[in-house]
């Protein structure tokens, strides 16, 4: 008997129109052995459901099953498509979602997506009818010149219409959706089918429609830019041109049966050579990992033994330092359903010490009176060795712990085994810090500007002993960031609570910015280097750069780090179960990096639009900054409207780090 979850398949929108993209899904996950079903309009309680074209459900619809619900999105999410209305919007903030569009899912901060996987249609053989290439109509029996079947926007309308003031045959679904059977006939007797988008803004080649086309054997022109969004061998299953050009384009394949022809008897070998089926299986993994730490899967546990190492600075004379170090000692006294250890690290002539702790009434307290000063990191690590508790949180005077943190902490450690570090939100003077709350997003976040704090963590005690990861003295600032970047490097695993539960400590720096972003940069590169193990030392060292205080004012360095970046993320750095972190992730974080560095340098007048639009003549930097492509400093690739080039100012210092 199987032990793996049953995965229900459900869908709002008819077989008919979209019963091949639920059936591919569907079908990856049963051969890898996952029970499964298709009930339409359903959501089945008990079991994990897979939500397709949920696109018109208020959020309370889908709430009352959730976190068992994964909404699978099929939709470009741009302003005036159906999709984009306040009740989707609502959704994809809330649920658990699986993203077919890399474009859509690298504007997960403006989408709000909370958790979310890039998972591609892919190519399931099975999934759908592929019309036997016997059956292909000769060209003289295709009495249709063009179909199109699709929503019907001004800019298709004006495409359609032109080529119907030309003269040519074009069938048109005309805003009611076709039978299958309908849809297939038009299908067999169309030259050509026409595939272009319905709004300006998306520049997504819609995948699923090119499968049902590519399946009939059809010639395809198909609206296509080099920043377009689609998979580098798809290009050569179709016939692309820009808007502009989709007319002139379709006139001259119709003028051309042998390659119509060819197009019909070999696009779609090209087509499904370019795709696996979907990658469901690390994508329901990683959904299990999330759903086992959702409060609902854990309760409060037996009163597991906590240790806090409490480092406080060279001097608690001022009323300040000893007022932030009391409201410490009780908030962590406070702490419900732990056992609490204390190590306080702290100067031997503060004799304020025995007062304070026994003022916040903490029972199993150790002092640790340092006779000579010593640096934050050195004083952390002397804690550590006498800790005992199975979990360690490491804090400084200052630090305002919810009542409930560490409980939560140390329920999540004990139900998640897999789970090495977990942290929560945290409220700051600069407003909430929302991590992510997943494995792979908090390790891309360390990439960002806004990465896991320490102090919001509890530590398994078990990990720092077998993997020896210790505080380093030569961070006098970022020694935080530099821990748990080694603790990635060294292979812990990380979760989030989404819960408000701690107020960290706001710590003065020593040291000047340039040295901070430096020690800020060696951080990351461990991150980097274990999650791109297949760069080569150059190539690391030359991605870290992106965290430099300045960059160089010169076009050159701006290129050679695009493209050292687009080449480090043009194929996976491993095969999918040795990945570190799923491979789309990271690419959106390098890629968020990307258009960070594109933004200054065209800020400060040293790149223009003739110049990006060169580096998408390089295939591997196209495929990188298309999903992109409507977050570039300019908008490439238009035919009208153009702004003038950029003059190139004199070279002035960049500033470059981004905190």
């Amino acid at each position: 008997m199987s032990t793996l979850p049953r995965l229900n398949f459900t869908s709002l929108s008819s077989h008919e129109t979209c019963g091949d993209i639920v059936e591919a899904f569907r079908l990856a996950a049963q051969s890898l052995g996952y029970p499964t079903r298709f009930t339409p309009c359903y959501i089945v309680p008990g079991e994990i459901n897979i939500l397709f074209f949920f696109w018109d459900v208020p959020w309370e619809h889908i709430e009352q099953h959730h976190p068992d619900c994964i909404v699978v999105n099929f939709e470009p999410m741009v302003h005036g498509t159906h999709a984009w209305n306040e009740r989707y919007l609502d959704v994809l903030k809330r649920c658990y979602l699986w993203e077919y569009s890399k474009s859509n899912f690298q504007r997960h901060r403006q989408l709000g997506y909370r958790n979310a996987d890039y998972v591609a249609l892919g190519w399931e053989p099975g999934a759908a009818e592929i019309l036997p290439l016997a059956d292909v109509l000769p060209d003289a029996q295709q009495d249709i010149d063009v179909v199109f079947f699709g929503s019907l926007t001004r800019r298709r309308i004006d495409i359609l219409e032109g080529l119907m003031a030309r003269g040519w045959r074009v069938e048109v679904n005309r805003g009611r959706a076709w039978t299958l059977d309908e849809r297939n006939g038009f299908l067999r007797r169309a030259k050509i089918v026409l595939n272009l988008h319905n709004w300006e803004a998306s520049r997504v080649v819609e995948v699923p429609r090119l499968s049902i086309l590519l399946r009939h054997r059809k010639a395809v022109v198909c609206e296509l830019y080099p920043d377009s969004e689609v998979e580098a061998p798809v290009r050569d299953a179709v016939v692309g041109a820009p808007y502009e050009r989709l007319i002139e384009t379709i006139e001259q394949l119709l003028a051309d049966p042998p390659r119509r022809e060819a197009l019909e008897r070999d696009a779609l070998d090209v087509f499904s050579h370019a795709f696996a089926p979907p990658l469901v299986g690390p994508a329901i993994d990683r959904f299990l990992d999330w759903r086992a730490q959702q409060p609902d899967r854990f309760g409060a546990t037996a009163m597991p033994r906590v240790t806090v190492c409490l480092t406080v600075g060279d001097s608690l004379d001022a009323p300040d330092a000893r007022d932030a170090l009391s409201q410490s000692l009780r908030a962590w006294s406070a702490q419900q359903g732990v056992s609490l250890h204390v190590v306080l690290v702290a100067p031997a002539e503060a004799d304020c010490l025995p007062a304070l702790l026994a003022e916040a009434g903490i029972v199993d307290t150790q002092l640790i009176s340092l006779p000579v000063a010593c640096d934050r990191a050195t004083a952390r690590n002397l804690a550590l060795a006498q800790a005992q508790g199975d979990g360690i949180v490491f804090s400084d005077a200052g630090d305002i712990p919810s009542p409930e943190r560490l409980q939560r902490q140390a329920a999540l450690l004990q139900a998640c085994a897999t789970i090495d570090i977990v942290g929560c939100w945290c409220d700051t003077p600069d407003g909430a810090f929302e991590f992510a709350e997943r494995h792979q997003d908090i390790l891309v976040e360390f990439l960002g500007p806004r990465p896991l704090q320490l102090s919001a963590c509890m530590v398994r005690r078990s990990f720092l002993a077998r993997s020896g990861v210790r505080h380093d003295p030569e961070f006098p600032v970022h020694d935080d960031l530099h821990m748990l970047c080694k603790s990635a490097a060294a292979g812990a695993r990380f979760a989030v609570l989404p819960q408000l539960l701690h107020r960290p400590a706001t710590l003065p720096s020593t040291l000047d910015a340039d040295a901070s972003a430096a020690l800020a940069a060696r951080a990351r590169a461990l991150v980097l280097a274990c999650l791109l193990p297949k760069s080569t030392g150059e190539a690391l060292h030359q991605i870290a750069q992106l965290y430099a205080l300045y960059w160089p004012p010169t076009l050159n360095f701006a290129q050679d780090l695009l493209h050292a970046l687009a080449h480090a993320c043009f194929k996976p750095a491993a095969p999918p179960e040795q990945q570190w972190v799923e491979h789309e992730t990271l690419t959106r974080a390098l890629r968020h990096e990307a258009l960070r560095l594109l933004r200054i340098f065209f800020d400060a007048g040293l790149a223009d639009r003739d110049w990006l639009e060169r580096q998408f003549m390089v295939p591997e930097v196209a495929q990188f900054l298309a999903p992109a492509s409507n977050e570039l400093p300019v908008r490439v690739f238009r035919h009208a409207q153009d702004a003038p080039a950029s003059s190139l100012a004199s070279p002035a210092p960049l500033q470059g780090d981004a905190g």
